[in-house]
């Protein structure tokens, strides 16, 4: 293995706690290399994790029905509306959000290259595992987890790259061009072609399943930020869920949910401290108070990049989606009962600044529904991405629904178990057989649940409307209080893969990008 970039690495690491004279001598023989377990648990965590996760991917939620752009306020007809866009909010976000043939023209596509950087930090630690020293008694279980983390962060970012820039998985897909395979620890600067659908999902797939052979032999720990073998397990549903191998997420994710059934019941929570900016309220994303969560990841912000303040009243800008039938808000409207999703997970305050108090109208309730999933809480500056089990129960129960040839009971109790804790006590309706007319409907619902409840997490729902068929999407953008340019999304379109980066471009003469359309405005 490459034991000078080990060695910048783990100074890296080191450099950020300590003088480097301490690591440093006179002799560059003295130069400290990590050997033990211990020694490369901090490499793998500085550099394998996805640290930087939330904001490398911001603008992908742009090209998705869950945003729209129009005015923040209640009132349409307000004298106080103004036609500026909320620059400082939405900045160049047009690009991605009219689905642009050319996103670079405007945004920087940092996800590709931070990827493969935390690529090449699991690489290091695979490679390094055969030679790494640890006492067999006492540290073997350490090992393990060790192990088990780096093959699985491998797998769940070639997973976040497949599904970005190649097709989705199909088997009509599979010898399409998937991304570059580099398994390599050290840089690899090579010119390198794309590798398949087939050959990047044979990496992943072989990939997690070390990580859960390993896991099964790991020393569990208590810290979220660090991946256990019960969020390694809710990766292989998800791995699975992807390639359409039921069986697989319903072995998985029943084990899984045998140890890890928690949900969380909205109906417990005090409603006076949900959909506040109070950072002692609820917050669905606080490890310290929601036991559905498995692993946390990524940075500290609380905002929603590109989406415009919750303080930004008069102007235009992208906001949650709500007009149209197939909006996000409109979503939560299930007859008469009443989701607490829809309180949960959004902001409901009156905006009042403190400096004009009196002034604003009571009756101007804040209409925004700005997402607070991330908002900040006491513990932190902002939550970060989780992974819920909420996710399993949604997983499993579809895998239940298409694998089943009629309408699945399986599935409906199991969407019954996550609804009974979403939905209002008093106005919650179970489902039964009887509500789906056949398999499609339920499947349908069942995506729609999962909307509901992932919302603004990951990329998930741009990585869910690709195998969902990739859909025909609306997005209108406005020039003014009445104008406005209408930009379709065909179904199947091009656009819902993402071009390979410049960055890569630039670099490899042998890399293939993605051809994307030129969607004119109607």
């Amino acid at each position: 293995m490459n034991r000078i970039l080990v060695y910048c690495i783990f100074c890296m690491i080191a450099f950020s706690y300590i003088s480097c004279d301490d690591y440093l001598k006179d002799d560059s023989g003295d130069l400290l290399i990590p050997k033990t377990v211990l020694e490369y648990v901090p490499v793998l965590y500085k550099e394998g994790y996805p640290r930087t996760f939330n904001t490398d991917v911001a603008w992908v939620k742009l090209m998705t029905d869950d945003v729209e752009m129009g005015y923040l306020e209640k009132d349409p007809n307000s004298s106080w509306n103004s036609d500026g866009f909320d620059v400082l909010s939405g900045g160049e976000g047009r690009q991605a959000y009219i689905w642009h043939y050319n996103i670079e023209e405007k945004i920087t596509d940092n996800n590709w290259a931070r990827r493969y950087e935390d690529i090449l930090g699991c690489n290091v630690i695979i490679d390094a595992l055969p030679e790494m020293e640890y006492n067999p008694e006492s540290e073997l279980g350490k090992y393990n987890s060790l192990a088990s983390q780096a093959y699985a962060l491998r797998a769940y970012h070639y997973f976040c790259l497949v599904n970005t820039y190649a097709l989705p998985w199909s088997k009509d897909n599979l010898d399409e061009l998937g991304v570059i395979i580099r398994t390599q620890p050290q840089i690899d600067i090579a010119p390198r072609e794309r590798s398949t659908i087939r050959e990047v999902y044979e990496l992943i797939n072989e990939d997690i399943k070390i990580a859960q052979e390993y896991a099964a032999q790991a020393e569990v720990s208590i810290n979220k930020h660090m991946l256990s073998p019960a969020a390694i397990q809710l990766l292989a549903t998800r791995i699975a869920l992807f390639q359409e191998d039921w069986e697989t997420v319903i072995k998985i994710g029943t084990v899984f949910l045998r140890e890890n059934s928690t949900i969380l019941d909205l109906n417990g929570v005090d409603e006076s401290i949900m959909g506040t900016d109070v950072v002692a309220d609820f917050k669905i994303m606080d490890i310290d108070g929601n036991k559905e969560i498995v692993f946390t990841f990524g940075s500290t912000s609380s905002n929603y990049d590109f989406l415009s303040s919750p303080t930004t009243m008069w102007n235009l800008g992208f906001r949650v989606s709500h007009n149209d039938d197939g909006s996000l808000l409109k979503a939560y409207e299930q007859g008469d009962e009443e989701d607490l999703r829809l309180l949960a997970y959004f902001q409901q305050d009156i905006f009042t600044p403190s400096w004009w108090p009196g002034i604003i109208p009571d009756e101007w309730k804040y209409k925004y529904h700005y997402p607070i999933k991330y908002k900040s809480s006491l513990k932190a500056s902002g939550c970060r991405e989780n992974w819920r089990t909420v996710e399993v129960v949604l997983n499993v129960a579809e895998a239940y629904a298409r694998q089943a040839n009629d309408i699945s009971s399986d599935a409906i109790q199991l969407i019954n178990e996550l609804r009974a804790k979403r939905i209002k006590t008093s106005t919650y309706v179970e489902k039964s057989v009887t509500d789906f007319a056949n398999k499609e409907e339920l499947v349908k619902f069942i995506w729609a649940e999962r909307r509901r409840e992932l919302c603004f997490e990951e990329t998930m729902r741009f990585w869910d409307l690709r195998r969902q068929g990739m859909p025909q999407q609306i997005h209108r953008f406005y020039e003014s209080k009445t104008s406005f340019e209408t930009f379709v999304l065909p179904q199947g379109s091009k656009n819902y893969v993402l071009a390979i980066p410049n960055s890569e471009l630039n670099a490899n003469r042998l890399v293939t990008s993605n051809v994307r359309e030129d969607i004119k405005a109607q």
